[in-house]
């Protein structure tokens, strides 16, 4: 096997491996996995395309084999050879992990996790963590996997399993809410919404959902009352005069929803999603205006003066809310307005910055 590698006969090489892995007196030989090991990372990592064709699951052997190192090697005599080697084939693996995640091959990229969690005791120098191989990001992955793939029972699994650990991403509460309610299960969905408020109190997306769901329940009027309340409580709460501004928006108390957004801007200044909605707000108010104009009958020239105005006023409005928004997170749908606004003031210098 060795001989085979160091004169890159790769295909007797593995075939040398593959043999020895079955073979009675050399299959628990923590050795013999070591070599093996070396002859798959060599297949992997050959710039040859013919070479990596010996074998496509090379990087998943040579995982695997180094960890069987490790399992047969009790008293760690192979350690120092083989755990820059474990870390580096986990990164191999976990790119695998991705194409296959990619490419739809779902039990292949759970299989993938699978090995790479046996990996896990074996990171001696905190390799695998340092590339963000953890158990966390290993279960992540996977519930990613099931949500992908359609299968609900496990999608529900993993993500009770990463909410049980505190995890720290909207996504789980959010892709469960959509989950329920797709299945019609609002008290399910509702649910979620609470526990997802709990680490992330300021989240718009799950507060705007619970909205949603009030307004569709017709207890649009209670849910105002409840917050109204809370605001006596706590009236430097930034997040219940943002949530009691988007109740005011969804139900189309705009005067009041923008007071809300101010007050919580007022608060606190940097609250990205605030900022957008506000901005968001007058940006479409300023497009009403836009359609308005566009409808108007030709020499209907008064009118069409006074709507201008109040594009260009709404628009102007919309800016440093939606600046703000951006400095704070280049997300593409500020950007995207930010681009329309400039565009049609007919200010193409600035407009070039968000193209």
């Amino acid at each position: 096997m060795v001989n085979y590698l160091r004169n890159k006969e790769f295909e007797k090489a593995k075939a040398a491996a593959d043999a020895a892995a079955e073979n009675d007196q050399t299959k628990t030989s923590s050795k013999m996995w070591m070599y093996r090991g070396n002859v798959y990372k060599a297949i992997y990592t050959d710039t040859s395309k013919k070479v990596n064709e010996v074998d496509r699951e090379a990087e998943e052997k040579a995982l695997q084999a180094y960890v069987n190192c490790m399992k047969f090697d009790k008293d760690l005599i192979y350690k120092d050879e083989v755990k820059g080697d474990i870390v580096r084939t986990a990164s191999g693996v976990k790119r695998k992990a991705e194409y296959y995640k990619i490419n739809k091959q779902y039990e292949n990229a759970l299989k993938c996790y699978d090995l790479l969690e046996t990996a896990l005791p074996y990171d001696f120098d905190q390799g695998l963590k340092r590339n963000n191989i953890t158990k966390d990001w290993i279960m992540f992955d996977k519930y990613e996997i099931y949500q992908r793939s359609g299968d609900k029972q496990k999608t529900k699994e993993f993500a009770d399993k990463l909410i049980a650990m505190n995890y720290k991403n909207p996504k789980i509460y959010l892709d469960m809410v959509q989950m329920s309610l797709n299945d019609k299960d609002t008290a399910a969905a509702l649910a979620y919404i609470e526990k997802g408020k709990i680490p992330f109190e300021d989240n718009m997306s799950l507060i705007g959902t619970e909205i949603d769901i009030y307004i569709a329940q017709k207890k649009t009027a209670q849910l105002k009352d409840k917050l109204n309340k809370a605001i006596e409580i706590s009236p430097d709460n930034e997040v219940l005069h943002a949530v009691l501004g988007q109740v005011h928006e969804k139900t189309n108390d705009l005067p009041n929803a923008e007071k809300e957004y101010l007050k919580a801007l007022e608060i606190k200044p940097d609250f990205e999603s605030v900022n957008y909605k506000l901005g968001a707000m007058y940006f479409n108010a300023g497009n009403e205006y836009n359609k308005k104009i566009n409808d108007l009958k030709p020499g209907e020239k008064a009118k069409e003066k006074e709507y201008e105005e109040k594009v260009k006023e709404n628009f102007m409005k919309a800016i440093p809310y939606l600046e703000k928004a951006y400095e704070l997170n280049q997300d593409k749908a500020y950007k995207q307005r930010l681009l329309n606004i400039y565009t049609r003031l007919g200010e193409p210098e600035k407009a070039k910055k968000y193209k």
